[in-house]
């Protein structure tokens, strides 16, 4: 008989708590984020900041443990295809210079880009070394500072146009393509302290340190 009440008290320890399933927004002038416990342990946290560029859904899995709730967050994305690197070249002082290469830094010859300037177009091919080299024009009679170029590349066997825009006083631009970008699968871990139906941040990085939220 104590056995079997000593089993039923720990099993009682262990059921999830009732009580911290609801609604919860959090107690900020910056913001108006919002969070959502379901009974089937999953939750929605919806990020509500000032700037809508802000703005975003978090969703997953959540238990509480020793006083601690513990949001599951399981994501993916996709590794970036393409990135501009900034260099500075002094030879090619005067023209504007792009460089193109692979993942693994090898050239890529034969790629073409084309030199947006003052509503004229101009096309040239990368050569050997996967350089390929633009006179700087004139834009002082627009006043524009900006020049652009026009990318078009294979992405997982998919053709991509890309149109960019540069300050017109940049020298040389690396351009590392990646043709074949790999979907990284990924898990982040958010706490929260709960205490007295309230709950405060511990390890969040989308609000300040140590944010408070009361339940709706």
């Amino acid at each position: 008989m104590k056995t079997f009440f000593f089993t039923f008290i720990v099993c009682l320890l262990n059921l999830p708590s009732t009580e911290i399933i609801g609604k919860y927004q959090i107690e900020s002038e910056d913001s108006f984020d919002t969070l959502e416990l379901r009974k089937d342990n999953t939750y929605e946290y919806k990020v509500r900041g000032k700037s809508f560029n802000s703005w975003m859904d978090i969703t997953g899995s959540w238990i509480l443990k020793d006083g601690v709730l513990i949001l599951n967050h399981n994501y993916q994305y996709e590794e970036e295809t393409i990135k501009y690197i900034l260099k500075k070249e002094p030879a090619s002082k005067g023209h504007n210079t792009f460089g193109v290469i692979d993942l693994y830094e090898n050239p890529i010859p034969e790629f073409e880009v084309k030199y947006l300037c003052n509503n004229n177009v101009i096309i040239k091919k990368t050569n050997k070394k996967g350089i390929v080299k633009f006179k700087k024009c004139d834009l002082l009679k627009s006043g524009n500072s900006t020049i652009g170029i026009e990318l078009k590349y294979v992405v997982n066997g998919k053709v991509v146009t890309e149109t960019t825009s540069f300050n017109k006083n940049f020298e040389h631009v690396l351009l590392r393509i990646n043709n074949s970008p790999k979907t990284i699968k990924s898990n982040r871990k958010y706490r929260f302290a709960y205490k007295n139906g309230s709950l405060k941040s511990i390890d969040f990085p989308y609000v300040k340190e140590m944010s408070s939220y009361k339940k709706l």
